[in-house]
């Protein structure tokens, strides 16, 4: 949890957080609300006005056809909420205020439904009776299927300007997906961790983030001025020109300390003792990919189909994934291409469905909820199958617990194949592999191994699962421990699983990208690892500086350890005496009692 002080000299206030991109960055602090579809006040010109009053009208539109649609389910009727819903969306008050607040603040219609919405709660909140007080909620509720609806829309209201730090509680993917148009300088949330999937694509993006500001939104103001150190993990509030102008000397000193000395980097990349490491690239963007090939990665292990689900607001359509499987496969250049298909849960089809999941992480996600929606999941098979004619693209069944998901999978591909070929469209057959990232996965890893061609280890969802830790709140953060004796278990198990299979097995989690990691993933015996481009060089170090031999000794010393504290303690000697040269205290598995 993030603490605050106020600098006694400069008056400034001073908050702790967590590091999740490092970097530094000075700028005007952006709010961003709403749960589902995130935005920010946006002023708007007298031509904007009616525009936006017609997004509104039409966003109340579509909620009342979602809640109509919901409604008439047995289950869903009987309960009468939904017709309460109903009830807010047709009150002419409530709409007459949001559309008033259009045009007398001229403000997006976003921030209309929000400051309307606002109100209606906090009167609601002061209410003596308890039952009626607690239909707050309901309000929230409907404020947030408008939000949702008035992002169905093509054109994005997330406009920031030059200098914007983004803040929020959470921030979602898609939303940081769209925020790079305005190339905002750095991200402050309160919710959010190291390995969640938007601090993943925000270090792809050299993007400075924090996490764990508790109460962001009661500490930091829109159009405050902020400076944001995501080396030691502090964001300053309202600093003095003295203090900006110490952070820009110290900003400089840093940048001359963290230029890359190795511009580009030859492919073959082995250890001291000879056994050579296949380093590959995790892309969310394809235009990243040449820096990537030239820091020397052999292909891309990972790359996230479902960031087109966000892009496209929804499924995308074939000719939509074709032509984004064709330019990765053509970034690439023959080098090996591996696509995850959606990687999406239920509360991501919320605004299609109108369903939401009481435990998403435990619910229809990934390949589940693919195979129910088989559909779209055959348009996603079918486009990987066109786009790979030129270049190989191979395919990974993401969150798969049952080999039968890989059968079924395995038949819809070939019915895809046959269904094109008598149409006379030439096509390549890409391999299958499976991401191994539940622990059952683990404990039939061989049984799967006879069925893939290859295996990918997710070891952030699997650190999560095995440890029943949400890797995305804070208020367990401390127990998200990859050194923990299971993990390490699993991963040999794993690893040894493919090995006596004969297929490759890639470590894609971020285990892969962090250096004291990647010395113990070698002694475990990893030999290909795939990583966000920035990890590249750091990682490609490592493995020159170490031996094998040294890191599987160190392995089998740690494997004798019983708890996380140990492993820990273990490894922090163990490097110290043997690689002091490579790991500085800031490399080095935190201490975390």
């Amino acid at each position: 949890m993030a603490r605050s002080k106020t600098d006694l000299q400069t008056g400034h206030s001073v908050l702790s957080a967590r590091s999740v991109s490092r970097g530094s960055a000075i700028g005007t602090a952006v709010c961003l609300y709403g749960r589902k579809r995130q935005f920010n006040k946006l002023a708007i010109d007298d031509t904007r006005v009616e525009k936006e009053i017609r997004r509104f009208r039409a966003s109340i539109r579509l909620a009342k056809q979602q809640l109509k649609r919901i409604a008439s389910v047995p289950d869903a009727a009987s309960t009468g909420v939904f017709d309460m819903h109903l009830m807010i969306l047709d009150d002419p008050g409530f709409n007459d205020k949001v559309e008033r607040q259009i045009r007398d603040q001229k403000v997006n219609a976003e921030w209309a439904v929000k400051t309307v919405t606002d109100a209606y709660v906090l009167n609601q909140k002061s209410i003596a009776d308890e039952h009626l007080r607690e239909k707050y909620i309901d309000l929230e509720d409907v404020a947030d299927r408008i939000l949702t609806a008035l992002g169905g829309g093509k054109q994005s209201s997330l406009v920031l300007k030059n200098d914007s730090i983004v803040v929020a509680k959470e921030l979602k993917p898609s939303t940081l997906i769209e925020l790079t148009a305005s190339n905002p300088r750095a991200i402050v949330t309160e919710h959010g961790g190291w390995t969640s999937h938007t601090f993943i694509l925000a270090r792809e993006l050299n993007l400075p983030s924090v996490a764990g500001v508790s109460g962001v939104f009661r500490r930091i103001k829109d159009g405050d001025e902020l400076i944001v150190d995501a080396y030691d993990g502090t964001v300053i509030v309202g600093p003095s020109p003295e203090t900006q102008k110490k952070f820009v000397q110290q900003r400089e000193r840093r940048t001359i300390l963290d230029l890359d000395p190795m511009k580009s980097a030859p492919r073959e990349l082995k250890t001291l003792d000879g056994r050579e490491i296949i380093i590959r690239a995790n892309v969310d963007l394809a235009d990243v990919y040449q820096r990537a090939k030239q820091l020397g990665s052999r292909g891309i292990g990972l790359y996230r189909s479902e960031f087109l689900f966000n892009q496209f607001k929804g499924f995308p359509s074939e000719a939509e994934q074709v032509r984004a499987y064709k330019k990765i496969a053509s970034e690439a250049a023959g080098d090996p291409v591996r696509i995850r298909t959606f990687d999406l849960s239920a509360d991501q089809l919320v605004a299609q469905t109108g369903e939401k999941e009481k435990n998403p992480a435990l619910g229809v996600r990934a390949i589940r909820l693919m195979l129910s929606h088989r559909k779209e999941f055959r348009t996603q098979l079918r486009a990987i199958l066109m786009a790979s004619v030129e270049h190989p693209i191979d395919i990974v069944v993401p969150m798969m617990s049952d080999i039968a998901e890989i059968d079924e999978t395995k038949q819809l591909l070939e019915g895809e194949r046959q269904a094109l070929k008598k149409k006379g469209v030439v096509i390549a057959m890409p391999k299958i592999g499976a991401m191994l990232e539940v622990p059952a996965t683990v404990m039939i890893a061989e049984d799967i191994g006879r069925e893939v061609d290859f295996f990918c280890l997710g070891t952030n969802d699997l650190v999560q699962y095995l440890l029943a830790v949400d890797r995305d709140n804070a208020g367990v953060a401390e127990s998200f421990r990859s050194l923990h004796p299971a993990v390490l278990r699993s991963i040999r198990t794993v690893l040894a699983a493919g090995a006596k299979c004969g297929i490759p097995t890639v470590v894609c989690g971020e285990m892969a990208g962090s250096p004291a990691y990647v010395a113990l993933l070698v002694g475990l015996g990893a030999t290909e690892l795939s990583m966000n481009v920035n990890s590249i060089p750091r990682v490609r170090r490592t493995v020159e500086a170490i031996a094998y031999e040294e890191a599987r000794n160190i392995v089998n010393e740690v494997a004798a350890c019983r708890r996380s504290d140990e492993v820990e303690d273990t490894i922090r000697s163990r490097f110290k005496e043997k690689w002091s040269h490579i790991f500085t205290d800031d490399l080095l598995p935190v201490k975390r009692r």
